[in-house]
């Protein structure tokens, strides 16, 4: 779900001071103060800090394209545009990636923030293998949810590459190519 308006301000100044600062940096002052909000502002918009963090992560995660648009001809389609978008999503905000290294080891400290954020990843699990499903009627209902795992899992590895080695970027883009590779097989493209 993208945010408009002065939420989608508090929510981008929210990631600006995780890339910048780390988990530690995101305090309600510095938060207000970089959104140019007060704090009751803030917290009229948002219940906590949590409630922020978590919906930069939603917007991320299930505002991508690939789970709300039709999908293309193929599950080997399909793939290569979630890789791509989320490598244009990185390189059009340079700072979500180590914001989204932050946002995970604030997560990994404050049970009630995993919670949501399995939530939240469980909720993509589920259309990923739904669509993996429509592509591969026949897979089972666990195999395609195991792929739809597995793309989750490597496409966070990717975040993490991207952010820890961008030089690499040719590797990162044949690695994905290959688990492309292993999961569509021969399936011609579009």
């Amino acid at each position: 779900m993208i945010r408009t308006g002065k939420k989608q301000d508090i929510v981008a100044a929210a990631v600006a001071l995780l890339a910048e600062g780390g988990p530690e940096a995101l305090t309600a002052s510095a938060l207000a103060a970089a959104a140019g909000v007060s704090k009751a502002n803030l917290f009229h918009h948002f219940g906590s800090l949590d409630e922020v963090v978590l919906a930069a992560f939603e917007d991320f995660l299930l505002g991508m394209e690939s789970l709300r648009e039709p999908p293309p001809a193929t599950l080997r389609d399909w793939l290569e545009t979630l890789m791509a978008e989320a490598a244009q999503s990185l390189a059009a905000r340079p700072r979500l990636s180590g914001a989204y290294l932050a946002f995970v080891a604030r997560a990994r400290s404050e049970p009630r923030l995993r919670a949501r954020l399995e939530a939240v990843v469980a909720e993509a699990r589920a259309g990923f293998a739904a669509i993996i499903g429509g592509f591969r009627p026949d897979l089972s209902a666990a195999q395609a949810e195991a792929l739809a795992s597995l793309v989750l899992i490597a496409g966070d590895g990717m975040v993490i590459h991207r952010d820890l080695f961008p030089d690499h970027l040719a590797a990162q883009t044949a690695g994905w190519r290959a688990l492309v590779d292993l999961i569509a097989g021969k399936e011609s493209t579009s």
